[in-house]
């Protein structure tokens, strides 16, 4: 009997102590894991929609700056430029 009552009150013991009996749950399904799966998502979409408005005002200034240059007359140089051949300076 007083096995039992020691086997009873260890069983208690550790079922209180280590929280809820069973296997753990994966972190993905709640608490910390999620929030920070939430806080990446938030960071990349901000970063997405941060990029999209540096574009956008990339292209406003590149037109306006090609619309000035064409109303006085300045014509850019191709950004190509085509160089000639390599030819060796001395040879054995």
């Amino acid at each position: 009997m007083m096995r039992r009552a020691w086997a009873g009150l260890l069983l208690i013991g550790v079922l209180a102590g280590c929280g809820r009996p069973g296997f753990p749950s994966p972190p993905d399904d709640y608490g910390i894991g999620l929030r920070m799966q939430q806080e990446r998502q938030k960071e990349e979409q901000a970063r997405k929609e941060q990029e999209a408005r540096r574009e956008a005002s990339t292209q406003a200034r590149e037109t306006a700056a090609a619309k000035q240059k064409a109303e006085e007359g300045i014509v850019t140089p191709p950004d190509e430029v085509t160089l000639p051949d390599m030819r060796p300076v001395g040879g054995r």
